[in-house]
């Protein structure tokens, strides 16, 4: 009778670790940031225009044959540009330093708002980011 009870224990213990298991793997799984790509491809960030909610992870792709970075601010191109001595406006909000192809950089951005960027050395290259 013990060894019956011992062993009827046994699966009860291991049923319910199991079950504990697939739980713990769902509440993983839904604690997972949603993320969305911005491919950096000829030139260009796209889209260059996304709309997230707040704690989406925003991953970066670089795709082109050479380096690119992601700076938070306002690069002002064109004709606004004439006659100014600064063109680019970092905002310090983020910033991944230079990566080559098939890097890539993420931030996540948990506040509501407008997020302009743009590349430093190809400042023509400009996008947003509208967290709401």
């Amino acid at each position: 009778m013990y060894m019956v009870r011992t062993i009827v224990m046994a699966f009860v213990v291991l049923g319910l670790t199991s079950c504990g298991d697939d739980e713990n793997e769902n509440t993983a799984k839904e604690a997972q940031p949603e993320t969305r790509v911005v491919e950096i491809w000829n030139l260009k960030f796209m889209p260059d225009v996304i709309t997230v909610k707040p704690g989406t992870v925003i991953k970066w792709v670089n795709k082109d044959d050479f380096d690119h970075d992601v700076t938070s601010g306002l690069s002002i191109n064109g004709p606004e540009a004439r006659n100014m001595d600064e063109t680019k406006f970092p905002d310090h909000k983020f910033y991944s330093g230079l990566f080559g192809q098939g890097k890539s950089f993420s931030v996540t951005l948990t506040k509501k708002g407008e997020y302009n960027y743009y590349c430093n050395i190809h400042p023509f290259m400009v996008a947003k980011i509208i967290v709401k």
